[in-house]
């Protein structure tokens, strides 16, 4: 658990936008693993997966009950070996923010999750062409926002 606790708390944290709400999301996934830990099929292999799984769907859970609006506010992202966040990480991150919730997911499954586009289609529980559409979706909303930017002469300060 120790292992995947950096990567599934910048996933929880990039779903519900605040850095409590992860860390409930983070600790109800813990919980329930330890609950259900007869279940995993596969032994260690499969376990990264298997708690993503649990960590998503306790994250979509969380937000839905408390029907929680994703703040844009500049949320510190602390990631493992990362000495500082640069203002290019912070532009970034409130773009991907600004996007909705399920062009959001995929981003965030596929680059603070590292997953690849079929284990996305797994956990999302989607078909493989839904999760390229999105994607496909949420890079050309994040250039067009970037365009943008630029245009504005923002980007070039970064």
């Amino acid at each position: 658990m120790h292992q995947e606790e950096g990567k599934l708390f910048r996933i929880a944290l990039g779903i519900l936008g605040q850095e409590s709400d992860a860390w409930d999301a983070l600790q109800e996934t813990v919980e329930q693993a330890w609950r259900n830990r007869r279940q995993l099929r596969g032994g260690q292999a499969a376990f990264p997966a298997w708690v993503r799984r649990i960590l998503i769907n306790r994250s979509l859970n969380i937000l839905h009950r408390r029907k929680h609006v994703i703040s844009i506010d500049l949320v510190e992202i602390k990631v493992p070996g990362a000495e500082t966040t640069t203002l290019e990480a912070i532009i970034i991150r409130d773009l991907v923010q600004e996007l909705d919730e399920k062009s959001r997911q995929v981003i965030l499954l596929r680059y603070l999750g590292d997953l690849s586009l079929q284990e996305i289609a797994r956990e999302l529980e989607i078909p493989l062409g839904t999760v390229k559409s999105r994607l496909n979706t949420a890079h050309n909303r994040l250039k067009e926002k970037l365009v943008g930017l630029d245009e504005r002469g923002i980007s070039n300060e970064v």
